[in-house]
């Protein structure tokens, strides 16, 4: 099969279902690998919904790299007939992680881009689910891919061919030791004629120029396609599956993408407004009509309405006071300069001129007069723009938690990622305990065992596989048990204070040096430090940098790209996580990262090991001895 457009999608799923079942009422269990970010868990829990509906088990892995991977297949259980693999997996060959089995099929649901080409047109053991016809999107790539695989084995002899001719121009001695192999290839020439040795040659240039066309594919930079929460949902309404629960979790997978600048905003606005359609034909299909005929809802239809409204660019906004959200957040910060004093008193006369106390903006929203409430927005519209501010309203969604009051997608995006990406050590960097907190790790931080530099690899996946369930118990109606979802937000606010603290510090100490491709910021000391040991916050720090750029670095950046290395780092293994962003000029569009296909040419060529974070393969690890050449390579291997 090797790949499904998205128009089929509905028939793979029956193939996991028919698969789940067997023959002769045998059942199978579905595993699940499932990367941490928000897009990933909230597919998880759209496909897990369906698979509950048919009464089909599954059991989940969470993996934070291909190396978890490759541990678990190893003690995979047998009743195992179908694997789906959720944002992991699509940039590597699998067949290099996983032994193929024809008992066994692989589904690979990856947002991430490009498509490793192995795994879509070469092995009927995977199946690459895609958001559109590879076939004829990517058909001189499979052309490719197929010749490359097909003819390897004769491109090698004939490789060994040519430098067996070469030999014969060597000493004699050279040519004593290769007596052999040339009369063997001169007999095959006897034997298959002049009209072989010439279609030799040109299935060797179509080799070559069939790689080329690979190398040229897998070298233009990664990108990011549609959020596979939003490609399960077009899977559901083919099924007829829709509900209102699932489309929450799509529209949560598309703003975790906006947010984070993985796609752009034209692309999210073409699908925000599919979303828009989809809930009112929703509601309207959940409304009851009473003997009057009038249309009246349940409470519960009301409790999980979802309305498209316009969103602010001030972070967290219904739970945070307004001046803290506008001076957290990265677009408002970076606009007004906030790391500067002018651009402090900026944010202050920005909240006078539209009429708001000090006293007032500190208030926590909720908590604001509700007159002053309804005329932000005007207030806001009429008087931003002579800030610099032109675009401080974006499309998003709002849905309805009952008496909890309304939660927006951005919101819940941000408690997601925080309860994700929180590790004992940034808690312990940033002061902080969380309710959820047990009083076992509360004794530790105290006593210091989970502080910075005491984790073990036990502990660490302790953790993270706790917090992964967490994030993902998060996304139920309620929010979770002890509504892990408001926690979450009061630890976004943490981090994100932290991101702002860090990136003001890299500004005033001018910690950002410019090179010739490039920009590289390299952190070895702080109190937040441990903060950005996790991909996660150390792309959101990237993120803030990439703002600040923009708006200060105009005069240097013009309209080109903003390549940014940003390395933290960890003291506890002596080790740097390193992460590039290749970001653009303008706010809402998206550009190739060609920082993966970057670290892997030092890594290769500079002999330097490497240890991919996640499935994204620009963000890494290195030993804390080779980061200088590391870097040092960065600006010449930009250029080539």
């Amino acid at each position: 099969m090797g790949h499904v457009k998205l128009a089929n999608y509905s028939l793979a799923y029956k193939r996991i279902k028919n698969a789940a079942f067997g023959e002769g009422g045998a059942s199978s269990t579905v595993l699940f690998f499932v990367a941490a970010d928000v897009d990933s868990i909230c597919a998880f829990r759209m496909w897990t919904a369906l698979l509950r509906s048919d009464s089909i088990s599954y059991v989940v892995v969470p993996v934070s790299g291909m190396e978890d991977v490759r541990s678990e297949v190893k003690v995979m259980s047998g009743s195992i007939r179908s694997i789906l693999m959720l944002n992991c997996g699509g940039l590597f060959n699998l067949e290099d992680y996983v032994e193929l089995s024809e008992d066994v099929t692989i589904y690979v649901l990856d947002s991430h881009r490009p498509v490793n080409l192995r795994n879509a047109f070469w092995n009927n053991e995977i199946i690459v689910f895609h958001d559109s016809d590879l076939d004829r999107e990517l058909a001189q790539q499979k052309d490719a891919i197929i010749f490359t695989e097909e003819n390897e084995l004769d491109q090698d002899d004939d490789q060994d061919d040519e430098s067996d001719m070469e030999d014969d121009d060597q000493d004699d001695d050279e040519e004593d030791r290769n007596d052999r192999d040339d009369d063997d290839h001169r007999r095959a020439r006897r034997r298959t004629g002049l009209n072989s040795e010439v279609a030799s040659r040109q299935v060797n240039r179509q080799w070559k120029e069939s790689r080329a066309i690979i190398v040229d594919y897998m070298s233009k930079g990664s990108t990011t396609g549609t959020s596979i929460a939003n490609q399960t949902y077009m899977m559901a309404t083919q099924l007829d599956r829709a509900s209102l629960d699932l489309l929450w979790l799509a529209i949560v997978g598309l703003s975790s993408q906006y947010l984070s600048e993985q796609i752009s905003h034209r692309d999210y606005l073409a699908i925000a407004q599919v979303y828009k359609d989809e809930s009112e034909r929703l509601a309207r299909a959940g409304s009851l009509t009473d003997d009057q005929g009038a249309a009246i809802r349940s409470s519960s239809v009301e409790e999980g309405t979802i309305r498209c409204t316009e969103e602010y660019r001030f972070m967290m906004v219904r739970h945070w006071s307004l001046y803290e959200s506008m001076y957290n957040s990265n677009y408002v910060a970076s606009r007004l300069g906030i790391w500067r004093e002018p651009g402090r008193q900026r944010l202050l006369a920005l909240l006078a001129k539209m009429g708001f106390s000090l006293e007032e903006c500190n208030q926590v929203f909720a908590h604001m007069s509700i007159e002053l409430k309804k005329i932000l927005k005007e207030r806001v519209e009429l008087v931003a723009p002579e800030y610099g501010l032109h675009e401080v309203l974006y499309t998003s969604f709002t849905r309805s938690y009952g008496y909890r009051g309304l939660m927006s997608a951005s919101d819940v995006v941000y408690s997601v990622t925080s309860l994700l990406e929180t590790s004992p050590a940034s808690l312990v960097a940033m002061k902080y305990s969380p309710e959820w907190t047990t009083e076992e790790t509360r004794v530790k931080s105290v006593l210091g065992d989970v502080s910075a530099g005491q984790e073990s690899d036990d502990a660490t996946s302790s953790w993270w596989h706790t917090n992964f369930y967490r994030a993902c118990d998060s996304l139920d109606g309620s929010g979770g048990e002890g509504d892990q979802l408001r926690h979450g937000l009061k630890l976004c606010m943490q981090i994100q204070k932290a991101v702002i603290r860090q990136g003001i510090a890299i500004i005033e100490k001018q910690v950002i040096i410019t090179l010739s491709t490039c920009r590289v910021a390299t952190l070895k000391d702080g109190p937040d430090l441990p903060v950005f040991w996790d991909p996660l916050s150390l792309h959101k720090l990237a993120q803030f940098l990439v703002y600040a750029i923009r708006e200060y670095g105009s005069s240097k950046t013009g309209h080109r790209p903003i390549p940014l290395v940003v390395a933290v780092l960890k003291e506890d293994t002596q080790t740097f996580i390193v992460t590039g962003v290749n970001g653009s000029p303008v706010i809402g569009e998206v550009i190739p990262n060609k920082f993966g296909n970057v670290f892997e040419r030092i890594s290769y060529n500079e002999k330097i090991p490497v240890k991919h974070l996640g499935f994204d393969k620009s963000v890494i690890e290195i030993d804390r001895d080779d980061l200088e050449t590391f870097m040092k390579s960065i600006g010449r291997y930009m250029r080539s």
